[in-house]
């Protein structure tokens, strides 16, 4: 019996120390009888240090250990406190919320009490992950703590009216401009981040400086080899009237244009993506400076250009062919052949190893260049294709041989692109330019392309057929 009302006095022991923390209840049925009423507990929050940010303050009038009760704070953003007093920011985008100061009494009543308030415009930093927002443009994304880097875009900066977006009356050509990177680090639960700026150990500066640098020069912009970029530079997103604005502490994109600029500067946000972002500075002179930043353009090896130009020959000993047939599961059967139309092959006929050797299309040069420019050289003067085409393109035959042509054609310099077909990526060649041999289009179907072998098929609408060519890199046929 001893052992039973020791334990009895434990449990009612043990029930009282818990009632000293009411805000730590997580059962609010109780079963006393004592409540807390709605007059004896005071709730506010208030506007605090700039928009997002609120004060809040919770009181009670009566003892939480006679009148046991648990309480709670819902900001109605998604975040909750226990703490009677402090601040919250509200990293929402715009709408209605309302903060709640929730009692429970040991009954099970519930009291409330609220304050509600709109937000007319996003906090930037609820953008801070959204992928389409500046911020996730800037950084790529809060995941991303190495940050992301961008490069000057040339013909995109320089001076011009503010009632514009670009610089209409002078662009920047200084080497020490488009030759710095700017790094935008994101700060994982913030807007804003680190900024790194790097000169490469010059900067290009407005006159309007050069009395802060002993190579400075007063008749015009220059470029300084003596700012040092600050390491402690930092980066923030803010709205302003429904415009968004890049501030900049202790840094600028690459042009100061006043000396306040070395402490801090702002521009607006004209238009971005996550490849581009531009921006206008607003000079004390009325006028604008715009900026454009870009990503770095990656020069990946291109199968057709290489990584600048590529020299393609006609694959006249097949050794490509099988290659390409199978690769595409078309009955492809030499350098050069036709099929039905739509077929994509040489059903009909594919030229065999040593056929039209007397032709000079074996020693033709196509060169292709990264930038879209063809030069095809090396024809003898001597053009070939088919009889029933030629002179709907402006070809003169010199020569007939049954369904064949030839004719004048001295090649040239041309430009091609390259664009989504229906089936096929279509390559586009500008002028009289040919691959070769003339079957009626200057628009090819790129059936098939590799390091090692090009097969085009062009499309004969004079007589309804296809033709098929596969070439090879210059010194692999």
């Amino acid at each position: 019996m001893k052992n039973f009302k020791f334990l009895l006095f434990s449990i009612l022991l043990a029930l009282v120390v818990t009632a000293c923390t009411p805000q730590e209840f997580d059962d609010y049925q109780l079963g006393a009888s004592y409540t807390i009423a709605q007059d004896q507990f005071a709730f506010d929050i208030t506007p605090g240090s700039d928009t997002w940010t609120y004060n809040f303050a919770a009181s009670f009038s009566v003892d939480p250990v006679k009148y046991p009760y648990s309480y709670e704070i819902r900001f109605g953003d998604g975040n909750v406190t226990k703490d009677l007093s402090g601040t919250h920011e509200y990293v929402v985008f715009a709408g209605t919320y309302t903060a709640q100061c929730i009692v429970y009494n040991p009954n099970g009543d519930v009291l409330i009490k609220e304050k509600t308030f709109t937000f007319t415009e996003d906090n930037p930093k609820a953008h801070q992950d959204d992928k389409t927002s500046v911020q996730y443009a800037l950084t790529g994304g809060k995941d991303n703590l190495n940050g992301k880097i961008w490069l000057m875009k040339e013909g995109a900066a320089g001076l011009g009216p503010a009632t514009q977006t670009w610089p209409e009356w002078w662009q920047i050509d200084a080497t020490a401009l488009f030759d710095d990177v700017f790094t935008f680090k994101p700060n994982v639960t913030e807007a804003n981040g680190a900024f790194v700026y790097d000169n490469h150990g010059d900067t290009f500066v407005n006159e309007s400086l050069a009395g802060l640098f002993a190579d400075g020069d007063p008749a015009g912009s220059f470029t300084t080899y003596l700012y040092t970029p600050a390491a402690d530079a930092r980066w923030e997103v803010i709205l302003r009237e429904g415009k968004n604005y890049l501030v900049l502490n202790k840094a600028f994109l690459g042009y100061p244009v006043t000396a306040n600029d070395l402490t801090k500067t702002e521009y607006e946000i004209t238009a971005f993506s996550p490849d581009e972002v531009s921006f206008k500075y607003y000079s004390p002179d009325g006028n604008a400076w715009f900026f454009t930043l870009q990503q770095p353009i990656v020069d990946e090896p291109n199968p057709l250009t290489g990584t600048g130009t590529k020299v393609w020959v006609i694959d006249a000993n097949n050794k490509h062919v099988d290659e390409v047939k199978n690769a595409t599961g078309k009955n492809i059967k030499g350098f050069m052949g036709l099929g039905p139309a739509d077929s994509y092959s040489q059903e009909w006929w594919g030229a065999a190893v040593g056929e039209k050797a007397n032709w000079t299309l074996f020693g033709w040069k196509f060169t292709f260049d990264k930038s879209k420019k063809l030069t095809i050289s090396d024809t003898g003067g001597e053009g070939y294709g088919r009889k029933a085409c030629i002179e709907d393109a402006g070809f003169t035959a010199t020569s007939v041989d049954g369904d064949d042509a030839t004719f004048p054609y001295e090649g040239g310099n041309y430009t091609y692109s390259v664009t989504d077909g229906p089936l096929y990526p279509t390559l586009t060649l500008s002028g009289n330019a040919f691959m070769g041999y003339y079957a009626g289009s200057q628009d090819y179907d790129i059936v098939y392309l590799s390091d090692t072998a090009l097969a085009l098929r062009v499309y004969n609408a004079t007589e309804d057929q296809d033709w098929v060519f596969v070439f090879c890199p210059e010194g692999e046929q």
